[in-house]
């Protein structure tokens, strides 16, 4: 693989995988190509991004690459497998002028002509495979001549194109294949050229790690009722690490590293393709036939804490950490000294860069670490408790705002405080000036417990028409159990989600800070103590009844609880009333149907009886009893005809009424 020429000046790396190369250099006037040597992997991405600039005025002629071996198998009539090219040649060959030597020494023989084929023998190809060929002598009647395949000792193309094809084929598949060259025609008659070229190229993303120097401060003598919180300054370092990935070393090289997420992709435009197109025939004219339609088809001692409290002496460190001891470690100030920051930061819109401002030399397959954030910056170390992200145990965080200049890109931390080590924590991908909280230990010696209960109460009635609006009020109250077995004071900040409708009680404390999803406050814990915090919050609700539902007496006991008036009351009666009136209607009436359904059997069984009577002798007599039974059961029926009509026809009126009683009740 040749050397590109041009060296690299400056390298731009992203953090979706793609690095920007920036060449420049000159190149002697008796020199009119500039080759650039790609990966197969990088020769999309190159191809899609090169830009060439001549600073001396010259001209791009054009830009020539490799086309892979294969692109065009149809072309290309020569495709030889690994294992049997030989055979796969003679195969391709077919009808090609060849010239053959077959034997050795004196029994060494040429034949010229066209190839015809090879009748291969499966079990033992190079030795019992056969070539025909069709001879040719000047003169003479051309021949068809059967050769064997293990005597044959050379092969001699005797066309061009065969000659091209091969040639082609075996430089398309050279063991270099998976480099490409990409080669920039510049103008001949330059007088040099001072060259500027760039491209995209697919990289290792670059990664950011950071490390924390933070000191506590002397807390100050605190106030009554005021919460003492544990600050201090910290020292903030993050270093850049990238990869050189490429074919080359970097020597001296600017390098900057961009945050964000720019759209990217690859598109293939190294592979030729010819689409497919539909083979049309040549028309056949025949004289039409008979024409015919078709058919058409249907289709815990426990402290209870509510507000601010004199706090207990402020405790220098937090729980978990070893007391401050004689340290061989340096300073914050010591370590901010001896790591100058080589990186400044720009805003590009939606990405940050960070440039390297010194040189770097990394090279070929080597990683680096360069310093980009050097900053001191106040914090404060808080004890916070969410079940959401560690149930059972608060965790210690530092908390400070990025006031840095710069865009922080994700990245893990190493913590360090009043020179010991703490934990390990992940910075996210933070905008300048929003704030981080590094959780980087479990504070054990704290332990919470929590639960939550729910009460529905209802605090008044509306009644508008058929509907009685309950106003109901869903109360949640989440208790919670902190419980400090440590020999010192702690604060403890409670975060808890904002849940969507319903709003803190009055008599809950007012956090100290709140958030678009959450709520927090800060809890004193007295050692060797149970602290119980209580949050309560409501929702208001409507629930509706119908106003046909209900009864007199729930109705009283709305009444006795001022839901209701006296008047409401009354009317709410009157409707229940009419209600009531029309059920016991209903009622008579399904009785009714039921006695005359009976009658009808009563009947039918009668005149079956009477038809089997004499009308003569004692059989007359029981005759005449069965006729008057039917002509009781008669007149019956005609009573409940009229008195179910009656029913009906009032429970008509009533239901009229009823409906217009229900639009008036307010």
């Amino acid at each position: 693989m040749a050397d590109n020429i041009l060296p690299i000046r400056r390298l731009t790396l992203y953090k979706h995988g793609v690095g920007y190369v920036e060449r420049a250099g000159i190149l002697p006037a008796t020199e009119a190509e500039l080759p650039l040597v790609f990966r197969q992997s990088e020769v999309n991405d190159a191809l899609k991004s090169l830009l060439v600039l001549d600073e001396q005025g010259g001209q791009v002629r054009g830009i020539h690459y490799e086309t892979p071996g294969g692109n065009f198998p149809d072309e290309n009539r020569l495709n030889l497998s690994t294992d049997h090219s030989l055979l796969d040649l003679l195969a391709a060959l077919r009808g090609r002028a060849v010239r053959l030597k077959l034997g050795e020494g004196t029994a060494e023989r040429d034949y010229t002509g066209r190839l015809i084929g090879v009748e291969v023998e499966p079990s033992r190809p190079l030795n019992r495979s056969l070539l025909t060929l069709l001879e040719e002598i000047p003169g003479q009647k051309s021949n068809v001549i059967v050769l064997p395949l293990a005597e044959l000792r050379s092969l001699f193309l005797l066309e061009d194109r065969a000659e091209q094809d091969l040639t082609y084929l075996l430089d398309s598949s050279r063991s270099d294949e998976a480099h490409r060259t990409v080669t920039i025609q510049l103008d001949s008659n330059q007088a040099g050229h001072n060259l500027l070229v760039s491209y995209l190229v697919p990289c290792p993303t670059w990664r950011v790690s950071y490390r924390v120097l933070a000191e506590i401060k002397t807390p100050e003598p605190a106030t009554p009722g005021q919460i003492e919180d544990v600050s201090g300054e910290l020292l903030l370092q993050g270093w850049g690490l990238f990869d050189n990935r490429l074919e080359e070393d970097l020597e001296n090289v600017e390098v900057r590293l961009v945050a964000g997420q720019p759209i990217s992709f690859v598109y293939d435009l190294t592979t030729s393709r010819i689409p497919a197109r539909p083979v049309v025939a040549d028309e056949a004219r025949i004289a039409p036939g008979p024409i015919m339609f078709d058919e058409a088809l249907s289709d815990v001692e426990s402290t209870f804490y509510n507000g601010p409290v004199p706090p207990p002496p402020a405790a220098p460190m937090m729980a978990g950490m070893a007391m401050r001891a004689a340290s061989v470690s340096p300073s914050r100030k010591q370590m901010a000294q001896s790591q100058p920051v080589v990186a400044k930061g720009s805003d590009l819109g939606e990405l940050f860069q960070y440039d390297v401002t010194t040189p770097v030399t990394v090279k070929r397959g080597e990683s680096a670490l360069v310093p980009i954030l050097n900053q001191n910056l106040p914090y404060r170390h808080e004890l916070l408790y969410s079940s959401q992200k560690m149930p059972r145990h608060p965790v210690a965080n530092l908390r400070f705002k990025n006031e840095t200049g710069l865009v922080l890109e994700r990245g893990p931390v190493t913590v360090i405080e009043d020179n010991q080590y703490r934990g390990e924590a992940l910075i996210a991908f933070t905008p300048v000036g929003s704030e981080l909280f590094l959780a980087f230990a479990v504070e054990l010696g704290l332990q919470v417990s929590e639960e939550t209960s729910s009460l529905i109460e209802t605090s008044g009635i509306q009644l508008d028409g058929s509907l009685l609006y309950f106003n109901q009020i869903t109360t949640l109250k989440t208790v919670y159990q902190i419980e400090n077995k440590l020999a010192a004071p702690r604060v403890v900040t409670i975060e808890q989600p904002v849940r969507t409708g319903y709003e803190l009680s009055p008599d809950t404390l007012a956090p100290v800070e709140k958030t678009a999803e959450f709520y927090r406050w800060k809890v004193p814990c007295q050692p060797r103590r149970n602290t119980v915090f209580s949050v309560q919050e409501r929702m208001f609700n409507w629930r509706t009844e119908q106003v046909l539902q209900q009864n007199y007496q729930v109705l009283s006991q709305y009444l006795q609880k001022n839901w209701l008036t006296p008047a409401s009351l009354a009317r709410l009666k009157e409707v229940l009333d009419e209600q009531s009136q029309i059920q016991q209607n209903l009622q008579e009436i399904s009785r009714l149907e039921s006695e005359r359904g009976e009658l009808y059997r009563r009947q039918e069984q009668l005149r079956q009886n009477m038809a089997t009577l004499a009308t003569t002798g004692a059989e007359a007599e029981l005759r005449r009893r069965v006729f008057e039974q039917l002509a009781h059961s008669e007149d019956r029926l005609n009573g409940i005809d009229q008195r179910t009509a009656q029913l009906k026809n009032e429970n008509q009126q009533r239901q009229i009424r009823l409906d217009q009683m229900l639009v008036n009740l307010k």
